[in-house]
C-alpha cells in the first residue's frame, strides 16, 4: 500500500460553512429531546448530518452510546477519511477488528479510524457501550488529525485521576485544555461513566466548535511560565 493524497477513496464530508452562533437550522424531527438540556446542540448536529436518530422521530438521548455509534460520530464530526491513501484492493474491517463485520453499517468508519491511527483495540466490541475516557481518547486523537492546535503547557489536577487508564491520561488532559469536556464541581472526570447519546452530542458539538474556531489560525505554542 502506498500513502499519498488521492481522491480514489470517497471521504466522509460534512459541510462547515458558518459559525454555530449565527447558523439557522431546521426544526428537529426528534420528538424525544424537548426536555433535554443539550437540545439545541443535538439539533445543530442533526442539521449538519452528523447525528442521526434511532428512528426518524426518536433520538433516544438517554441510551448508552455504543462503540459503533461513537466511532462513526467521531469520523463524521472530524471528517477524517481515506483520502490520503490508495489501495491495491479495498481494505476490510475484519482485517483489523475481530468483532467488526465487513457488511456492518459502521465498518467503513472503523476502517477510516484504523488507517488514521486511532488507538482502537482490535477486539473492540462495536455493540458495547463506551466509557467517557474511551470516547474522549478516540475523539481527541481524531481532532488532532485535523490541524495543529494551541495548547498551554500546564497540568490540570483531576481528583479521580487514579481511576483513569494510564494510556488515556494525555488525551484527557488535552481535552480539558481544549475545553471540549470539563471536570465536575468536585474536580472529578468520572472516566468509567457510560456516555449516553445526549452527552456524546454535547461533547461533539464542542469539539466541532473548537475545530472551527481554530481552523484558520496560525498556531504558535505558548511558552509556560516557570
Amino acid at each position: 500500500m502506498k500513502k499519498r493524497w488521492s481522491t480514489a477513496v470517497a471521504a466522509v464530508v460534512v459541510l462547515l460553512s458558518t459559525s454555530f452562533t449565527t447558523q439557522a437550522f431546521a426544526a428537529s424531527t426528534f420528538k424525544d429531546i424537548v426536555n433535554v438540556e443539550n437540545k439545541l446542540k443535538i439539533e445543530v448536529l442533526q442539521e449538519k448530518g452528523i447525528i442521526r436518530g434511532v428512528t426518524d422521530t426518536e433520538f433516544q438521548p438517554e441510551d448508552s452510546l455504543t462503540a459503533a455509534q461513537g466511532i462513526s460520530l467521531i469520523v463524521r464530526t472530524t471528517q477524517i477519511s481515506l483520502a490520503a491513501f490508495t489501495f491495491e484492493k479495498a481494505p476490510t474491517a475484519d482485517g483489523f477488528y475481530t468483532k467488526v463485520k465487513n457488511d456492518a453499517w459502521f465498518a467503513e468508519d472503523f476502517i477510516i479510524a484504523h488507517y488514521n491511527g486511532l488507538d482502537i483495540p482490535a477486539d473492540i466490541d462495536p455493540q458495547a457501550p463506551l466509557t467517557k475516557e474511551q470516547f474522549i481518547h478516540y475523539l481527541v486523537q481524531a481532532i488532532e488529525l485535523t490541524g495543529q492546535y494551541p495548547t498551554v503547557k500546564m497540568f490540570i489536577p483531576i481528583l479521580d485521576e487514579k481511576d483513569i487508564t494510564v494510556e488515556y491520561q494525555g488525551t484527557i488532559q488535552r481535552a480539558l485544555l481544549y475545553k471540549i469536556v470539563a471536570l465536575d464541581d468536585e474536580g472529578n472526570f468520572d472516566p468509567q461513566h457510560i456516555v449516553n447519546r445526549a452527552e456524546a452530542a454535547s461533547i461533539l458539538y464542542d469539539a466541532l466548535s473548537f475545530i472551527e474556531a481554530h481552523k484558520d489560525n496560525t498556531v504558535m505554542e505558548p511558552e509556560s511560565n516557570s
